[in-house]
């Protein structure tokens, strides 16, 4: 049986530990710099090089609307709008970098500071630990997530406001990927991360083995639906309902790959 307020208990302390790891902190800290502040603002530097007329701006008077107001907009003001969403939606590669480091560290990591052995061999159940390890990756990630992607929409919108004359964020769109895919993209990434991490020997080598499995997958898919998601809401859900299922699958898959007994004898090897 389940008790959450003992997983919610191992996840608090797994994740004082894991905010002591310098790795850690060095991602968290680049990733929101990185996203949330230097990706906005090179979207209005493209103004400078890009003339009213340009070819490539007529393209997007038959584009099918991004935003409410899209008719509105002038050609350039079409172009920055599609960029802007374009880099809000290369922003959801967040959800799925901060996992690799902070469930490699929970697992893995543990192996090697000798400090897992504890934890398996305690009086909790196989589904209260793992539950316990998978929140420990999940709330961190999810409210880092949320916070840089808040960020990243007051700088665009400052950034752009005298080019539109309006507010781009939040809109519809931006609020769904943010608030309700983001969440889902970190849970099926944090629950391939355990898999990966049960069984790599240190955290290391479950971040390279991680980051094989998992990040050229969801780039490719993040790239190939890219304009689909931009365009309609729908393929968003139809997404989260992919993803839920496959997370379904992976917890199934996580069931059965924690072994307890291999684990502390692979400590103790």
């Amino acid at each position: 049986m389940l008790r959450l307020k003992k997983s919610l208990l191992l996840c608090k302390k797994e994740i004082l530990e894991a905010f002591k790891s310098k790795e850690v902190i060095l991602v968290i800290t680049i990733l929101p710099i990185t996203f949330a502040v230097l990706m906005p603002l090179t979207i209005p530097l493209m103004t400078l090089t890009l003339p009213n007329d340009s070819a490539e701006l007529d393209d997007f008077e038959n584009f099918p609307a991004i935003v409410p107001f899209w008719d509105e907009l002038d050609s350039k003001g079409k172009f920055l709008v599609f960029y802007s969403m374009m880099y809000f939606e290369m922003f959801l590669l967040v959800p799925m970098i901060l996992p690799l480091v902070i469930a490699a560290d929970s697992i893995a990591g543990e192996r090697e500071r000798k400090t897992l052995e504890s934890i398996i061999a305690s009086p909790l159940s196989t589904w209260e630990i793992l539950v316990g390890k998978l929140l420990t990756t999940l709330i961190p990630s999810t409210i880092i997530t949320w916070l840089t992607g808040i960020i990243f929409m007051v700088i665009c919108d400052a950034t752009l406001y005298r080019e539109l004359g309006r507010l781009l964020f939040p809109n519809t769109m931006s609020l769904i990927l943010l608030f309700v895919f983001s969440p889902f993209m970190t849970l099926i990434t944090t629950q391939s991360m355990v898999i990966v991490s049960t069984r790599a020997s240190g955290m290391r080598e479950a971040q390279q083995i991680g980051s094989l499995a998992v990040l050229p997958l969801y780039s490719f898919i993040l790239g190939e639906t890219a304009l689909l998601i931009l365009v309609s809401i729908w393929y968003v859900f139809i997404g989260i309902g992919i993803i839920l299922v496959c997370s379904i699958i992976l917890l199934l898959i996580n069931l059965k790959l924690f072994d307890r007994e291999y684990m502390i004898s692979s400590i103790k090897s």
